[in-house]
């Protein structure tokens, strides 16, 4: 079989798939997010590159205790990401996101030091639950697409 192209054969073509020179090494102001693998991604949809940078903006308002909250329901939905997970059901249960919420919560406050002033889980609940349905939705509109 012929290669055609340099980057299919040679691991020394910065760029390539397989290569030892990665882009992203050579040119780090281009890739101030890691792999350049990931805008590549994003260049050949830019409405996914607009809605991805539009969520950050957005992430930046959120109020303190948000985004302290924000990577544990990130987590959490990390873990849920699964065929046949409660985050892609029709109609999700009430009582599971309450629970999942009260997990999101727990890890918060095992690896968070909120000192004295630390809220109650009556106080959080909803702030918790507001956050994990909407990076639930962001999950199922991008599982959609696909």
């Amino acid at each position: 079989m012929f290669m055609k192209e340099i980057q299919e054969w040679n691991p020394y073509y910065i760029g390539a798939s397989c290569s030892l020179y990665r882009p992203e090494q050579f040119y780090p102001w281009l890739y101030p997010y890691g792999s350049s693998r990931h805008y590549i991604s994003l260049w050949n949809d830019p409405e996914q590159m607009e809605d991805v940078e539009d969520k950050k903006r957005i992430m930046e308002m959120y109020p303190l205790m948000a985004r302290r909250l924000q990577p544990y329901v990130e987590e959490c939905c990390d873990r849920l990401e699964y065929e046949g997970s409660m985050m892609y059901d029709e109609y999700p249960d009430r009582l599971s996101l309450l629970r999942k919420s009260q997990e999101v919560w727990e890890q918060a406050q095992k690896r968070e030091n909120f000192g004295e002033n630390s809220p109650d889980w009556e106080q959080i609940r909803d702030l918790t639950g507001v956050l994990l349905l909407q990076e639930m939705l962001v999950r199922r509109k991008k599982k959609r697409r696909r």
